[in-house]
């Protein structure tokens, strides 16, 4: 009965893990260090900055491989929540 609990609150800590963005930016000074979504934020202002339009498409595509790991993780959890929902459902 607790696995579905157990599981949301690990999503939604692993989501704000992997979503941390000042924090890093505040305390890391070596951007080799930086997590992923502070290390495409520096990698798209730069490029806005130096005028180079490649880089923005790099950018956004980091973007959508940032996401996948997430997306993984839901789906491979999904059925957790869906055995949470049906637990209480006795007739």
């Amino acid at each position: 009965m607790l696995a579905p609990g157990f599981v949301t609150i690990f999503l939604f800590q692993f989501t704000q893990i992997w979503n941390s963005f000042f924090l890093p930016l505040v305390m890391l000074s070596d951007q080799d260090l930086y997590p992923v979504n502070l290390g495409l934020y520096v990698w798209y202002s730069s490029a806005l900055s130096q005028g180079h339009p490649e880089d923005y498409l790099l950018a956004v595509a980091g973007s959508l491989v940032a996401v996948a790991p997430l997306i993984a993780l839901f789906l491979m959890l999904q059925r957790f929540w869906k055995s949470g929902m049906t637990a209480g459902a006795v007739k």
